[in-house]
């Protein structure tokens, strides 16, 4: 006899009738996770979603496939989303939040390589660039990163010229230019803080966090998707976003071990791509896995609609800094989520 949930689970299959599966991008990002995950439990297959994972080495490609129409879904910042959004509006849309970092917990580590930098104290940082000092911050440009830093800069009445900024999307290339102290500092969030910490190899340098920011003050990662899907086939996008938020009550519900048996794979080949155990030297691989199974694994939050004040602070922003050329309103950004 079929039990409620078996046949719950049926009723849902029959009602998707997406042509072919899914097609997602992830960044290596916490807001990948729960996807990736809900992918290897299958628990997308059981709500009649099929997903096919896209992997792309950087925001840039991410974006690039979604115009092109190779990528239905895909976790971004929020800056990212917004720019997205604003090239292609008739076919982006932020859908819902994918990942918020918790309230009251580090999340973003300004580091120093103190060794390379001479720099001991996050007020040595700001003396430093108060006299015009030419020093660099490895941060993604164009990013909520920057957001973070211009906000927190600001809130201490420091002008950090744009060009101190430097870096890529690719956090590990920026946390490998600090520990080769090619930069003064770098903005890092979790889980590349405990990673970056946790990592050991001989002549590693002595790294120092100047200051850390907490979760509330980082914009959420937001799943983009593309308008056309959600009006052809809203079920479709309402039993992927059921099997995430079954893949969520699953990730904070289980044990340590059990995640960081079944994740530690997809993360070591999500944030590590081209370390997989064909490709990567043994020994390297096992640091890797070393790293990642020391990283705090967070609460993760149910898929839900963004915020309407966060939304407005990082798009007026984005107007500030030239990377929108004029607003762009939250309904006309922003889709509720079918079902």
């Amino acid at each position: 006899m079929r039990t409620p949930i078996a046949l719950a689970v049926v009723a849902a299959c029959s009602l998707v009738s997406l042509a072919g599966p899914l097609k997602i991008s992830l960044p290596p990002a916490l807001g990948a996770v729960p996807i990736a995950m809900g992918e290897v439990w299958g628990l997308f297959d059981e709500e009649g979603v099929e997903i096919e994972m896209i992997p792309l080495p950087s925001q840039r490609d991410r974006v690039l496939a979604f115009q092109a129409g190779q990528v239905d879904v895909m976790v971004s910042d929020l800056t990212a989303a917004l720019l997205l959004v604003a090239s292609a509006p008739r076919e982006a849309a932020i859908l819902a939040v994918a990942y918020a970092p918790q309230a009251g917990v580090d999340h973003l580590a300004i580091l120093t390589p103190t060794t390379f930098s001479r720099i001991g104290t996050w007020g040595d940082l700001l003396a430093r660039i108060r006299n015009g000092q030419r020093l660099q911050i490895a941060l993604p440009r164009q990013s909520d990163l920057e957001f973070v830093m211009d906000s927190v800069f600001q809130e201490e009445g420091v002008v950090v010229p744009s060009d101190l900024y430097i870096g890529q999307d690719n956090l590990l290339t920026n946390a490998s230019w600090v520990l080769g102290g090619m930069v003064a500092v770098g903005v890092l969030p979790q889980p590349y803080v405990d990673y970056i910490v946790t990592y050991g190899y001989p002549g590693k340098p002595e790294l120092v966090a100047l200051r850390w920011v907490p979760g509330e003050r980082l914009p959420p990662e937001v799943i983009v998707v593309r308008r056309s899907l959600g009006e052809r086939d809203p079920e479709a996008l309402a039993a992927f976003l059921r099997g995430l938020r079954r893949t969520v009550e699953r990730l904070n519900e289980a044990a340590r071990d059990e995640i960081v048996t079944d994740a530690l794979p997809v993360a070591v080949d999500l944030f590590f791509p081209g370390a997989g155990p064909e490709t990567a030297d043994p020994e390297v691989r096992a640091q890797i896995e070393a790293g990642i199974a020391a990283i705090a694994i967070p609460v993760f939050p149910a898929p839900g609609p963004l915020d309407r004040e966060i939304y407005d602070r990082v798009m007026m922003w984005a107007v500030g800094k030239k990377y929108l050329r004029a607003p762009l309103p939250y309904d006309e950004a922003v889709v509720p989520a079918p079902g």
